[in-house]
């Protein structure tokens, strides 16, 4: 008998790029993931719109942890740690 294993689902480089987009980012690069969402032009707005996005997608709320201060690669990091852990 086989193990049957599944994994949750990964927010990508390319999820994140999609949600910067969907929330007016549009010239964020992939070059960019270590920038902050300062630095990207980002308010508050657009950061609570990408929470929503990927509480809606993925389950994981991480509202109060994006900040000014968090970079897409932090963003991508945080939520697969989530979902690593749920």
């Amino acid at each position: 008998m086989s193990e049957r294993t599944t994994s949750a689902p990964a927010l990508t480089d390319d999820d994140v790029q999609a949600l910067l987009r969907a929330v007016g980012a549009a010239g964020a690069a992939p070059g960019d993931r270590g920038r902050t969402f300062e630095e990207l032009g980002l308010d508050s707005l657009a950061r609570f719109e990408i929470a929503s996005r990927i509480k809606n997608r993925y389950g994981v709320d991480v509202e109060s942890e994006i900040t000014a201060e968090t970079s897409p690669a932090g963003l991508r990091d945080l939520v697969n740690s989530r979902l690593a852990g749920a």
